[in-house]
């Protein structure tokens, strides 16, 4: 059974600690209109309190929570309304990128941080075990919140899909792409691994769990790995934050369209 989204009413929620990223960003986005209510947030100490806050203000069903350097591009909506309508009765989440259950990375997205494409372009909706947060679409009737006691902003896109899996509600990733107008990211940061030690003791009987940036395990080898890692290719190459991600989309779609 297929549910039908509406998304010429559907809600927006992000969590904002900079006003001219949201800006030059995410609000931006052509599709972010008269169509979608836009609920912001600031000021709160995890994304749990943030977007459950959010969540108690969506006037529609279906419910976009974004960070703010992302750029939803021209037709935004209408993409993600056709994977939403792919989906069974029994999904509570989506996103854009995640990891598949089979193990493999699944979504198509554009990295500014990383200076290149995630993925590859597909067509239908694959089922995750967990899900990257710079773009998650919550189902409102599902019931599905966000946990308040996991700390900082890192790794509620996979606490909300492991949450789903407990209710017996499925999550997906969908042919929407868009683009992560991020900077570089060197190495995870200390908060990343607060929520990480939080994680591992809430979930510890689905361990290990995996990630886009690590693997959820019951011991520290992915944190001491991190490290290293970090300290080997700190001075690597990598992007950063595009002034106007309108124009970065163009130029991505012409070099698609070429080749």
């Amino acid at each position: 059974m297929s549910l039908q989204p509406d998304m010429n009413n559907w809600t927006l929620v992000a969590a904002v600690n900079d006003e001219g990223v949201l800006r030059s960003s995410l609000l931006k986005s052509p599709d972010i209109d008269a169509r979608c209510q836009v609920v912001l947030r600031s000021g709160y100490e995890n994304a749990g309190r943030a977007y459950n806050a959010g969540l108690s203000e969506a006037a529609n069903e279906i419910v976009v929570l974004a960070h703010q350097d992302v750029y939803l591009p021209p037709g935004w909506a209408a993409r993600a309304q056709e994977g939403l309508a792919r989906l069974d009765e029994k999904w509570a989440v989506a996103g854009v990128v995640g990891v598949a259950k089979s193990g493999s990375v699944a979504g198509h997205i554009y990295s500014a941080g990383l200076a290149r494409t995630v993925g590859t372009p597909f067509d239908r909706p694959v089922e995750c075990g967990s899900l990257d947060e710079m773009v998650l679409i919550l189902r409102l009737s599902s019931g599905l919140r966000f946990d308040e006691r996991l700390p900082g902003f890192h790794l509620y896109g996979t606490d909300v899909c492991l949450g789903a899996a407990e209710k017996g509600l499925k999550s997906y990733v969908i042919p929407a792409f868009c683009i992560h107008n991020s900077n570089r990211v060197v190495r995870l940061p200390a908060a990343f691994w607060r929520a990480y030690l939080y994680m591992r003791r809430k979930w510890r009987r689905q361990l290990p769990v995996r990630t886009l940036c690590t693997t959820i395990t019951s011991g520290c080898g992915p944190m001491a790995w991190s490290v290293i890692r970090g300290v080997v290719t700190s001075n690597g190459r990598g992007g950063k934050r595009c002034a106007d991600p309108e124009r970065l989309c163009r130029e991505l779609v012409a070099e698609w369209v070429e080749q």
